[in-house]
């Protein structure tokens, strides 16, 4: 019994921490008094809490510069350098790797294309721990300030270990988060799928989202969506990641996908499917900047192509629509956010949207766009170790 009151206490206490902590990081500085009046907590109790953060270094203090009646205020703020965070956004045509402080700005970043056709899992790694090491010494920040490590990888993942299946990396079956654990060296990892972890991304950028439900659909070397309702991201049982909205069908008898049947989504939309088809016109084009070179030069093919991938880029926004009614739907990804001007189109003319929500849903771009997965899964790697910290001052 009374370690089961302790218990109930310690959560008790472990909860106000975390109110105090995020008043304080959602409207820094504030003065103890101010705590206690948004809080509702008594001075003694905020006296307390606050001093328990700072002493592991969460918060700062300073005085005010200006001396008012009475004793001069006390402000607080939220100590950016009390610890780090590394994330890592793996693609199967890209490696980003960044550090971010503890208010998850990114500080450093360094990224590289990856030139091998089918790269294994210790390529990938070794390719990112060398660019860890490369940002480690452009920001001086020694190792021991780094919390932890988030990786944003496409496919599906599940229980943040497995990696299930990646059409475009061509992996099947890998326990990806040991895989970092034993090349870095650091026990707090996180391994999330990319839309997932953009998503958390948008909401972290947009704090505003959290009182809504809200769909993403990233485009890029592949095509996928993530769901959130309230600022909660909807997962399936067993923590499948929620995302391949590129590999619903939409003409059965269509190009062949990546992932062995006909017709996908993402055979109208992604990359190297938008390629291919260009290449029925022009068998030099490789990349997707030539397609947009030849958009902007107003070559037929290249208009008409991507006419195309907007038509089935609304196909995809109201296929969200009707199967999670949010109130929002975000667009972004590699492709929209280096070429937003050729997919503009997604956002003009009418959306072929079911009526009940013709008036109800807002479509918007990512904010961020590059950092959005990175803010995303470091912010849960940053997290988990906070939490950690705070019980420990208890």
């Amino acid at each position: 019994m009374r370690k089961g009151l302790t218990k109930a206490q310690s959560d008790m206490k472990l909860a106000n921490l975390n109110t105090i902590f995020r008043i304080l990081y959602d409207k820094t500085p504030l003065s103890r008094a101010d705590l206690a009046k948004i809080s509702g907590m008594s001075p003694t109790s905020i006296t307390r809490f606050v001093t328990s953060m700072l002493s592991i270094n969460l918060l700062r203090e300073s005085r005010a510069k200006e001396r008012k009646v009475g004793r001069t205020a006390a402000w607080l703020t939220i100590n950016p350098d009390a610890f780090y965070s590394v994330g890592i956004n793996i693609d199967s045509s890209y490696i980003h790797v960044a550090i971010l402080n503890f208010r998850k700005q990114i500080i450093a970043d360094q990224y590289t294309r990856i030139t091998v056709q089918v790269p294994t899992i210790d390529q990938i790694l070794s390719i990112a721990y060398d660019l860890y090491l490369d940002t480690l010494r452009q920001t001086a920040i020694h190792p021991d300030k780094i919390c932890g490590i988030g990786v944003s990888v496409v496919g599906v993942m599940t229980d943040s270990e497995i990696l299930e299946f990646t059409p475009q990396l061509k992996w099947k079956g890998v326990n990806i988060r040991q895989a970092v654990i034993e090349k870095f060296r650091f026990d707090n990892v996180i391994v999330e799928n990319d839309c997932n972890s953009s998503l958390v991304g948008q909401l972290v950028l947009h704090p505003e989202y959290k009182e809504k439900s809200v769909a993403c659909l990233c485009l890029g070397s592949g095509v996928g969506s993530a769901v959130s309702y309230q600022g909660v991201l909807f997962t399936q049982p067993g923590r499948v990641s929620f995302s391949e909205i590129g590999h619903t069908t939409v003409e059965p008898d269509g190009m062949l996908c990546d992932c062995g049947n006909r017709g996908c989504l993402q055979t109208f939309i992604a990359e190297e499917a938008l390629v291919k088809r260009a290449q029925v016109h022009d068998p030099s084009v490789t990349l997707l900047s030539q397609i947009h070179h030849a958009w902007e030069q107003q070559i037929p093919w290249a208009r008409e192509l991507i006419a195309q991938a907007c038509s089935y880029i609304k196909i995809g926004i109201n296929n969200l629509a009707c199967v999670y009614n949010p109130d929002i739907i975000l667009i972004g990804g590699e492709s929209v956010d280096d070429y937003w001007d050729m997919f503009y189109g997604i956002m003009e003319g009418p959306q072929p949207l079911f009526y009940p929500f013709k008036d109800k849903l807002t479509i918007l771009p990512f904010s961020k766009k590059y950092q959005s997965s990175i803010i995303g899964v470091s912010c849960q790697v940053q997290e988990i170790y906070l939490q950690q910290l705070l019980r420990e001052t208890l």
